[in-house]
This record gives structure tokens, C-alpha cells and sequence, in this order.
């Protein structure tokens, strides 16, 4: 009897306080497991020699445009996306295990970065621009001195490059301009010629017969516009030429027989069609020219 009343007020123990407390512990346990498999869920996984997915597949696109060789972009972590692995490694300083975790995460992010050239346009400054400008020179793009300025003659340069390159026209260096300014810059398909003037013509992709007028940067020449610079922000003045934008595009690098290399900077009401305006110096010189027909060259 009394054996039996002990193990009744032992049970009636462990069924109050005692059951509070495991269910405590147990609720606990539990939210810490459901707190630790969201944060494993939302992280990526290691990746590592015989994995498969499409994050191996973006990890071995990253490795690629960082020149650590993988070979084809399969999703499938073999041996030599292993050896690209090991060498990322090595090259950062850090573990050499092969395993991508979130230290080699961290240092291909790194790379990526440094290795992403800047989008510039105008109105940028700084040594980012100034070598922009020494590439162009060195493709052959005249974008004025190398001051570290991105102004008008830079666009023009930019413009001139990317209409010679095929690629999207819009006087801004972004991914496309910089690549395009790592490789060779398509040769023109024209032959060379030597005008009925003057020296031979720098290589060209196309040549027009147009019909040329000229003006100077006078008030008489530029009425209401007298004091101004041209379309695209150049001073006015030798080399400045004015266009139909739908004959020849602004920003068009050119070569003009009896007058030299000029560009495509400036709009005229009266400049329709097949015509072409040439800035000079003085109002004298632009009268002596008068009207003529000449062959404009387009520049690479």
C-alpha cells in the first residue's frame, strides 16, 4: 500500500514540474535545429571534386574570366575545374584544398572585382580615364591630351572606336569598348588611295563625294549661335566639321581632301543629304574656299 502511494506521487513529480522542464529543453533543442538548417539552407553549399549543379557551373565561368583554365563549363567539377581550384588558391594566399567554401568564395569575389574595368563616360576624371585616353591614342583614336578628362573629344574617341568595332554606339566605355580596345581594331576593307590633293589618305573604312561649304567661328557664320561650341560641346574652329547625323554619325572621325583630318561635330539646318560644312580659322579663309566637291574618307 504504501509502496503503491509513493510511486503515485512520483508519477504526479514528474508529470507537473519536471515534464515543464523537458518540454522546455526539447522546444529549445528544436528551435536552435530549425535556426541552424535556415542558415545552412541559405548559404551556398562547398562545392568540391564530384559535385554537379549549376553553381558549379557559374563557379567555373568565374574561374575562366579569371585566365585559372577549367576547360568546357559543364557543371561538373573534375579534375581540371579541381587543378583551376587549387591554383585560385595559391595564387590568393590561402588553404590549397581544393574545396570552394566561403574563404575562396570571398577571394574569387575579390578578383572579380579588381578585374571588372570601370564604366566611364563623360564627365568622369581620374587615372582610370587617363588610361582610357592612352588606349585610344594607342589604337589610333585622337582624343586629345592624356589629362585624365573625359570630355568631348574623349566621347568623340569612344564614339569613333565602338562605330569602327561594330559594337553598340553610345560614347560610353563599358564592358564592350574595353574589350574591344584589348584587341586588334578591324582593319578596313578599302584599299588605300592617294587624293587629287595633298598627301595619302590614312586608312579608311568608306569614301563620299560630298558637296563642301565652310564657315569659321564667327558671330556672321554662326548666327544665333555666334560664340558657342559645336553640336557635341568642341570648340569650333580647323577640324570641326558639320553633318547630316544620318549621312555620316557624330563623332565620325574623317579624312577631307584639301583640308585634313577633321570630325564629325557639328549640325547645320542647311547640311541635308550629301553636304558637308568644314570649320575654318577665320571668316577669310572659309570664303576663299567657297563651294566645292570633295571626297571625305571615314576613319577607323
Amino acid at each position: 500500500m504504501a509502496l503503491s502511494q509513493a510511486r503515485k506521487e512520483l508519477g504526479f513529480l514528474l508529470s507537473k514540474p519536471i515534464r515543464r522542464i523537458l518540454e522546455i529543453i526539447v522546444a529549445v533543442v528544436l528551435v536552435l535545429a530549425i535556426g541552424i538548417g535556415v542558415q545552412a539552407a541559405s548559404e551556398p553549399r562547398n562545392l568540391y571534386w564530384g559535385c554537379r549543379g549549376d553553381d558549379v557551373s557559374a563557379l567555373q565561368s568565374q574561374l575562366n574570366s579569371l585566365n585559372f583554365n577549367c576547360g568546357n563549363i559543364d557543371g561538373i567539377f573534375g579534375p581540371k575545374t579541381h587543378a583551376a581550384v587549387l591554383a585560385l588558391q595559391k595564387s590568393c594566399g590561402i588553404a590549397v584544398d581544393g574545396i570552394v567554401g566561403p574563404q575562396t568564395r570571398n577571394a574569387i569575389a575579390g578578383l572579380l572585382a579588381k578585374s571588372s574595368p570601370p564604366t566611364l563616360y563623360q564627365g568622369c576624371r581620374g587615372d582610370e580615364v587617363a588610361e582610357l585616353q592612352k588606349k585610344l591614342k594607342a589604337a589610333g583614336f585622337n582624343c586629345g591630351p592624356v589629362d585624365g578628362i573625359f570630355g568631348p573629344r574623349t566621347k568623340a574617341a569612344v564614339i569613333a572606336l565602338q562605330q569602327a568595332c561594330g559594337i553598340k554606339v553610345d560614347g560610353i566605355a563599358g564592358p564592350q569598348t574595353w574589350e574591344a580596345l584589348s584587341k586588334p581594331i578591324p582593319t578596313a576593307s578599302a584599299k588605300p588611295e592617294t587624293p587629287s590633293r595633298g598627301s595619302s589618305v590614312p586608312r579608311y573604312t568608306k569614301v563620299m563625294t560630298m558637296v563642301a561649304t565652310a564657315y569659321c567661328p564667327c558671330n556672321q557664320c554662326n548666327y544665333p549661335y555666334g560664340g558657342k561650341p559645336s553640336y557635341i560641346g568642341l570648340p569650333l574652329g580647323h577640324g570641326i566639321v558639320a553633318v547630316d547625323p544620318n549621312v555620316i554619325p557624330l563623332g565620325t572621325r574623317l579624312y577631307i581632301e584639301g583640308y585634313g583630318e577633321a570630325i564629325a561635330a557639328d549640325t547645320g539646318g542647311a547640311i541635308k543629304g550629301n553636304r558637308i560644312d568644314l570649320c575654318f580659322s577665320d571668316h577669310q579663309s572659309a570664303l576663299k574656299f567657297g563651294i566645292q566637291n570633295v571626297k571625305v574618307y571615314v576613319l577607323p
